[in-house]
């Protein structure tokens, strides 16, 4: 049973994995041309496992900002996690023991957290999968920032390649997978319309920041009413 799980957490990582792809050597890219050694972008991706949290980190570091305002803007865009976690409780709970759950977390993405809550739908949850899923997407991120950081030199700028566009296609890809209701659609889009109005109504730094989390919160809402009135 172990191994079956372990297999289809490896599986199921592949299509995260070949999204991570581009966006990993992006980024190996971009921390290059701020002045990261390679062992210092590879290191960044071993211990901080989030993308956009990353990326915002070369933006700092790019104009000179300070350590203390990437910590602030990464605990702000990333409190999108704990709602994620918390959405998982009631698959996990009884599944995957408390501290074994709780290690594993470390490991949640946005495409990990769509992947294996599309499979919670059907199938019971275990420590098996999880650390797969996991673990293999993170070796993915790493490797491909490794790649980056050491083809830096020869690939220049990033945006006449294309890339800049891999991140939003992997969430287009990842939301088109878990919709299956018309109460998914109208949550989606609803999320989609608020952020796309707080990043108009607030400034470009404070939209960049707050509007993930308020339209996450209030989509979230949506959806628990709606899923009570059905």
């Amino acid at each position: 049973m172990q191994n079956k799980e372990l297999k289809q957490g490896i599986h199921d990582s592949i299509p995260i994995i070949l999204g991570y792809l581009p966006l990993g050597v992006a980024f190996g890219v971009l921390a290059n041309q701020v002045g990261m050694s390679i062992i210092q972008a590879t290191m960044m991706s071993v211990l901080c496992f989030t993308g956009a949290g990353q990326y915002i980190a070369l933006g700092v570091m790019q104009v000179g900002g300070a350590v203390f305002t990437i910590i602030v803007a990464n605990a702000l865009v990333n409190l999108r996690y704990l709602l994620f976690s918390t959405s998982l409780v009631p698959y996990l709970k009884g599944q995957v023991p408390t501290p074994i759950g709780t290690l594993l977390s470390y490991g949640l993405t946005d495409e990990t957290y769509a992947v294996a809550m599309n499979r919670y739908q059907d199938h019971p949850p275990t420590a098996s999968y999880m650390a797969a899923l996991n673990i293999c997407s993170h070796l993915g991120w790493i490797t491909s920032t490794l790649l980056g950081a050491i083809l830096g030199s020869f690939i220049g700028d990033t945006d006449r390649l294309g890339l800049n566009f891999t991140l939003p296609a992997m969430y287009i890809c990842l939301l088109v997978f878990i919709v299956n209701r018309k109460s998914d659609v109208i949550v989606a889009l609803a999320s989609a319309l608020l952020c796309l109005l707080i990043g108009y109504l607030l400034p470009a730094t404070m939209g960049n920041m707050f509007n993930i989390i308020i339209a996450t919160v209030i989509a979230a809402s949506l959806g628990v009413f709606i899923s009570e009135r059905d």
